[in-house]
């Protein structure tokens, strides 16, 4: 028994072994258990960490996107203002509104070792923008990385983002230098930097940087005569009339000033015995003025331009009919279109960059119908929108799809006006950069933005022709005109007393000489027509006889031939974009919209 009673203790003391080694090894399982519980949480705590810095690195590079697009320096609607995401990106392939494959699917990322980078303490934030030019509106990404903290094989740690920016172009801006109210003539050291022949009248501000010398018969009217140097006026010549206080001019003359070859002498006090019949700028002092504002001379970045203009060399035409301009036919700045483009063909033609459907109308318009027939809808929208014929905005409020529009008229704090029939009729909403359009029809040229031809333009036409629009036209060549180029036609003639430079003003500005101008010459108006609008030269400006200028000129010299007549036009306050020494602007990104990520 008591044998027994051993044996069963032996048992006892066996299975409480056991059973301490099941205590143990269940409390190292549970400290297992444990040690992994926290330790997978400090994993999960340090990864949602590191994606808060990743979401906060991208965030950081978005913000820097948008920055360089808001820079007033950078061109918002150039490709090159940031780095391309993707490969191809829609400026140069099939535009995001119909294909957004190419930005849903990340497959066709270009590396990310071309977008621009930022370094934040551990992080690194990446950064690109893909234009969609012919729509105007850039799609922005960013991503944020670091390294994985949960292990050194692990993949880094990321989070990308994405915003679209929408951009409005700029096409006028406020005038920056007032030497865009004159008749300028820059030129300096001759006897004569600038000479008045026969019968040469007019009624424009006039700005002589030298010595002005007057031939006779030569009858200034202008409301103001500033000379910077001699006046010198030949028999029966004058400035302004003696019969009363409003025939008088405002005259400046820096030097001397003599009439008919006869003696010289400081050009200041009363003159009428010189035949310069002045008042000071009171309006009621006779005498003329021996100090003469300063006016700068301006300047043209031909190279700016020729980088930037839409259209131009680095941006043609996205929708185009027609015999367009050729930009470019390099990638340089060297004249190279060897063929002039006639602005005026026998043929319409249409270039704009962005979007915006056109037609022409079908019949004419008078001033007060509120349906209006067209040719064709084909790109037109389905739902209200608004058009422009001439210098008159209209919207769209009904008859969708067919080719009858109800209209309400003068939109956009625009004249109701008559409309010829054949005129085009463009999309007005549509957020255009750029367009350079002719309507052979009704003879009328479009014109909005700054443009760029790497060559020279004309007027061939030998017609009265009318433009619409506010815009620059560069050419690193030159400008020849034969036919009369209006910003507003009244009968047979450019509406002088009507035209107003403020809404409706194109400007030529040519760096070239010669070729199928005269030598010496970058812009040559031909005999009998008319020009109203503003010219630029880097040489010199030639008028024939018989012509009729109204607008600003700016050139080395200005040679006016016979039986000319320069109009006054009003006090120019806005100018169009690219007018040469105003600053550089461009189109004006809106803010952010569509974000996720």
């Amino acid at each position: 028994m008591q044998n027994l009673r051993q044996r069963l203790i032996g048992d006892e003391r066996g299975i409480a072994l056991v059973m301490a080694l099941g205590i143990l090894i269940v409390s190292a399982i549970m400290i297992v258990t444990i040690v992994d519980y926290s330790s997978s949480g400090q994993r999960t705590s340090y990864y949602s960490k590191a994606r808060v810095t990743a979401f906060d690195a991208a965030d950081a590079g978005m913000n820097n996107a948008v920055s360089v697009l808001n820079n007033p320096t950078q061109n918002s609607l150039d490709q090159i203002t940031l780095p391309a995401c993707h490969t191809p990106n829609p400026d140069t392939s099939t535009p995001a509104s119909t294909n957004p494959s190419w930005f849903s699917s990340p497959t066709n990322f270009t590396s990310q070792s071309g977008w621009k980078q930022n370094v934040y303490s551990n992080a690194t934030a990446y950064w690109c923008g893909d234009l969609d030019r012919n729509n105007a509106q850039w799609y922005l990404w960013a991503i944020g990385s670091l390294k994985n903290p949960t292990g050194p094989k692990a993949g880094s740690v990321s989070r990308r983002l994405m915003e679209k920016v929408s951009v409005t172009p700029t096409l006028t801006q406020p005038l920056n230098n007032p030497v865009w109210n004159y008749m300028y003539s820059g030129h300096l050291g001759s006897t004569c930097d600038e000479t008045f022949n026969n019968n040469i009248t007019g009624a424009s501000r006039l700005y002589i940087a030298g010595n002005l010398c007057l031939s006779p018969n030569v009858s200034l009217a202008q409301s103001m005569v500033i000379v910077g140097g001699n006046l010198d006026l030949s028999n029966n010549a004058g400035v302004g009339a003696s019969t009363n206080m409003s025939t008088r001019v405002e005259t400046y003359v820096g030097g001397n000033c003599r009439y008919g070859g006869g003696s010289w002498a400081a050009c200041s006090g009363n003159q009428d015995a010189r035949q310069i019949f002045s008042k000071l700028s009171d309006g009621t002092t006779i005498a003329v003025n021996h100090t003469p504002p300063v006016v700068p001379p301006p300047t043209a970045d031909f190279a700016l331009w020729y980088a930037n203009a839409i259209p131009g060399p680095s941006q043609p035409c996205t929708t185009s009919s027609g015999p367009v301009p050729t930009f470019d036919n390099n990638t340089s700045r060297d004249n190279s279109v060897s063929t002039v483009f006639d602005l005026t063909p026998s043929t319409s033609y249409t270039c704009r960059v962005g979007k915006g459907a056109s037609t022409t109308l079908l019949s004419a318009v008078n001033s007060t119908q509120t349906t209006i027939n067209v040719v064709s809808t084909t790109g037109f929208p389905t739902t209200s929108f608004r058009l422009r014929i001439d210098d008159e905005a209209m919207t769209v409020t009904g008859g969708f799809g067919t080719t009858t529009w109800t209209v309400a008229r003068a939109a956009n704090g625009t004249t109701a006006a008559a409309h010829a029939s054949g005129q085009s009729v463009v999309q007005d909403d549509a957020g255009t950069s750029g367009e350079l359009s002719w309507n052979a029809t009704t003879k009328t040229l479009t014109a909005l933005g700054t443009i760029y031809i790497d060559g020279s333009a004309k007027v061939s036409n030998g017609a009265l022709n009318a433009y619409n629009g506010q815009a620059t036209l560069y050419l690193s060549g030159t400008f020849l005109q034969s036919g009369s180029l209006c910003g507003g036609i009244s009968g047979s003639a450019c509406a002088f007393s009507a035209w107003n430079p403020n809404t409706e003003m194109l400007t030529i500005v040519a760096n070239g000489s010669g070729g199928q101008v005269s030598p010496g010459d970058s812009i040559q108006v031909d005999n009998n027509w008319s020009f109203q609008g503003g010219l630029f030269a880097t040489n010199n400006i030639e008028f024939g006889n018989n012509t009729n200028v109204d607008g600003p000129i700016v050139g080395s010299q200005i040679l006016l031939s016979n039986n000319l007549a320069t109009n006054a036009f009003p006090t120019i306050t806005t100018v169009p974009v690219g007018m040469p020494s105003n600053p550089a602007v461009y189109a004006q990104p809106n803010p952010p919209q569509g974000f996720s990520g």
